[in-house]
């Protein structure tokens, strides 16, 4: 079974279709452990789907990081998939594909496709974002879609839970961990995600001084040097 992890914080209806995206998934295997962060709009709205496979709960801690981790608790498949509430899969054979590409060896699969922009409801581009990854290219860039995201869940028994401490960089912080500890990156083919870039998830300038002090906090934990502050739609050119 796979386990796709969906922190949420006050935006059900974003959620919803990035609950109705897994629901498209021709592989039937699944289970989603969506974790309300905010007010339970999340968890009403995961239910309103009545799915047996989508389960709501509440965040045991604080943050999106802690959320993860509480879902990572709830979950019981031998494979975590990352999902954020308001992204969605574009490939309904997207879970086939990693578990296809698990069965041959255990590592961290990731895909690309497209960051998405977006204004009240509205879609106004598509960037691409499909990069190849290697341990070195980590080390200087997140060139990974977190929602794109998969990987074994004995990675966590080995290496433990996301880390709150790095809050914004939480994502590169368990990818450098889990190429530290050897295991490889597996790409898969095509653009199969849609990562959504709005109003909530572009204050990013607003918030640069916290940005820097994590992305420090990162550097020095993995001994990163000439990491420059930047985002995803930097990275893929289009800022």
């Amino acid at each position: 079974m796979v386990s796709v992890l969906i922190p949420t914080y006050n935006r059900p209806q974003l959620l919803l279709r990035a609950l109705r995206s897994l629901q498209l998934q021709l592989y039937p295997d699944w289970e989603a452990v969506v974790v309300d962060d905010g007010d339970g709009s999340g968890i009403l709205a995961a239910h309103s789907l009545r799915d047996p496979r989508i389960v709501g709960v509440r965040n045991e801690g604080k943050g999106q990081v802690e959320a993860r981790n509480t879902g990572l608790a709830h979950a019981s498949g031998e494979i975590i998939a990352l999902l954020d509430d308001d992204d969605w899969w574009l490939d309904p054979t997207h879970l086939h594909r990693v578990v296809r590409a698990l069965r041959t060896q255990a590592g961290l699969v990731y895909r690309g496709g497209y960051l998405v922009l977006e204004r009240d409801g509205l879609e106004l581009e598509r960037i691409p974002f499909d990069f190849k990854a290697s341990p070195q290219s980590l080390r200087s860039d997140n060139l990974l879609l977190a929602t794109g995201v998969a990987y074994p869940r004995f990675f966590h028994d080995q290496l433990g839970l996301f880390d709150p401490e790095m809050s914004d960089y939480w994502d590169w912080d368990w990818y450098l961990r889990v190429i530290s500890a050897g295991y490889p990156l597996i790409q898969l083919p095509g653009r199969g995600v849609a990562v959504a870039m709005h109003g909530a998830n572009m204050s990013y300038a607003a918030r640069a001084q916290q940005r820097q002090k994590n992305l420090d906090k990162l550097c020095v934990k993995h001994g990163l040097s000439g990491i420059t502050l930047k985002d995803h739609r930097i990275i893929a050119g289009a800022a």
